[in-house]
């Protein structure tokens, strides 16, 4: 008897991963990349009949149906995993439609892991992509598309997740604190005063470790846009704000999809699923950190890095155990700020992505972390002694799920250890409505048009309360240009709804 036949047949495990990339437009909707990147799942898995087991199936929502998001012109689905399921052939009990954010496909494999080891599913397909790069284009051509699916209520029931919470506060917002570029680069600046950087020191930093995510990007057949950049060509591009350019932020002009297979080793063997495709869950965790305002600390995610620790501690490995790694990169602080924490190297001497990262491998909306776990399912298959770790990030650094995977057979029960973390314990900080003066934390200034015309601070009072403030005013916003420093004193006064506006002081 085999080592492996003494697996508890309740044990999850992935068995299949696909993915699918229309680098020219086509009139495919995202629901038709999605099943292409089921079909492929299904493939890589083998076995007898699996499509036919599939009892869940889970799509990451789109964009088009996301917060903030206008809808998308050409219709949609009303049920998407019954649109992936009738490509397929599949006929799913339970039909699952997912919340906002990056941490989506990983949050959701926990949730499939935990029923799977309590005997509450089977076979579990989680699909997702977006075909922005086709509607887009089609716009563009005064194309007319047809992507509307409609399914009976009552014949083919949808649990649909909503958009979840919101992770802004109406003040942020009310102060123009509008794109996820505008909150990440406050983080980014932020980083930068506590590292001492300069703001043309903080570009370089992060046009050096960005090009090393292109240049993975340039060798993987299923990039978007597989092109190794310069960090200079990075930096040189049309500037967003005063530290972004337009081609160091996630791209979500593309057309991909991914899809992972989930089941038990139970299923695995009646379905005669090879145990030489079986990948192992040896750590997971997620939880949600604090609003941007509140945090003690801007230029890092405190919850981040518990979700780390505990995904570590679960899997009883260190960093140095761990041979491919993935971190979520919409932004070049989210990978740093986590390769800091694990003491990664992020010069590009040790590859921090398995893609290419969201800029340049591309962004397809909530479900990019879906094809960094593909990615690290198929490179495992070829590496039966190798450990994976992928990190995924929703909101503003405020949604955070990982994991660590493995050939190796794991004893974690994940139908009784808590992977859920709170943020109770974490430190944090009041905001405050109605400021009448304070100090520079950390600021943005907003470009249009390659020009600047917006600045936005996120400041503190001499008791520690938090607050974001706007100006339009030239010359202030020309002033942000130059040598602003952290704790630099504004004066504030209320404007219209919830907007604040400062002076330098």
């Amino acid at each position: 008897m085999s080592s492996w036949d003494n697996i508890a047949d309740n044990t999850p495990i992935l068995v299949g991963a696909g993915q699918f990339v229309e680098r020219e437009a086509t009139a495919h909707s995202p629901m038709a990349l999605a099943a292409e990147a089921a079909r492929q799942a299904l493939a890589h898995a083998g076995g007898n009949a699996v499509v036919d087991a599939i009892d869940t199936l889970s799509v990451t929502r789109l964009f088009s149906d996301s917060m903030g998001v206008k809808p998308c012109p050409f219709g949609r689905s009303d049920n998407p995993p019954m649109s992936v399921a009738r490509a397929i052939g599949a006929a799913p009990a339970h039909c699952i439609y997912s919340q906002v954010g990056g941490n989506e496909p990983q949050s959701r494999l926990i949730e499939f892991a935990r029923d799977i080891a309590r005997g509450e599913r089977q076979v579990v397909l989680l699909a997702g992509a977006e075909a922005i790069r086709n509607q887009r284009s089609a716009e563009r051509a005064g194309q007319e598309l047809d992507w509307g699916e409609q399914f009976a209520p009552d014949q083919f029931p949808l649990e649909d997740r909503g958009w979840g919470d919101m992770f802004v506060t109406m003040q942020e917002v009310g102060n123009g604190l509008l794109a996820p570029m505008s909150y990440y680069a406050l983080i980014d600046q932020a980083r930068a005063f506590a590292a001492g950087r300069s703001v043309p020191q903080q570009r370089a930093f992060m046009g050096q470790l960005l090009a090393s995510l292109s240049a993975v990007a340039a060798t993987n057949p299923m990039a978007q846009f597989p092109a190794a950049l310069s960090a200079q060509e990075l930096l040189d591009a049309t500037p967003l704000n005063h530290l972004y350019s337009k081609r160091m932020v996630a791209q979500d002009g593309v057309n991909q999809g991914a899809a992972l297979l989930l089941c038990s080793v139970g299923a695995a063997r009646r379905l005669g699923i090879p145990s030489d495709h079986w990948v192992f869950l040896h750590g997971m965790a997620e939880g949600v950190d604090y609003n941007l305002s509140e945090r003690e600390d801007p230029g890092r995610s405190a919850m981040a890095e518990a979700v780390l620790d505990r995904t570590f501690a679960l899997a009883g490995k260190s960093i140095a155990d761990i041979s491919l790694i993935d971190i979520y990169s919409c932004f070049a602080c989210a990978v740093a700020s986590t390769a800091e924490y694990l003491g990664l190297p992020t010069d590009g001497s040790r590859p921090l992505t398995l893609t290419g990262g969201l800029p340049y491998f591309g962004g397809p909306g909530n479900n990019y972390s879906m094809n960094a776990l593909a990615e690290a399912v198929t490179r495992l298959r070829a590496d039966p002694e190798a450990y994976a770790l992928v990190t995924c990030v929703g909101g503003i650094l405020s949604k955070h799920a990982a994991g660590i995977y493995s050939r190796r057979p794991s004893a974690v029960d994940w139908g009784e250890v808590e992977t859920k973390l709170n943020r109770e314990s974490l430190p944090s900080r009041p905001v405050i409505e109605d400021p009448t003066a304070g100090t520079i934390v950390s600021y943005v200034v907003n470009y249009r048009a390659g020009e600047p015309v917006h600045a936005v601070v996120l400041a503190e009072t001499g008791k520690g309360a938090r607050f974001v403030a706007n100006s339009v005013d030239a010359a202030t916003v020309a002033a942000m240009q130059g040598a602003v420093v952290a704790g630099q004193p504004i004066s504030v006064v209320p404007a219209e709804g919830l907007a604040l506006h400062f002076s330098l002081d």
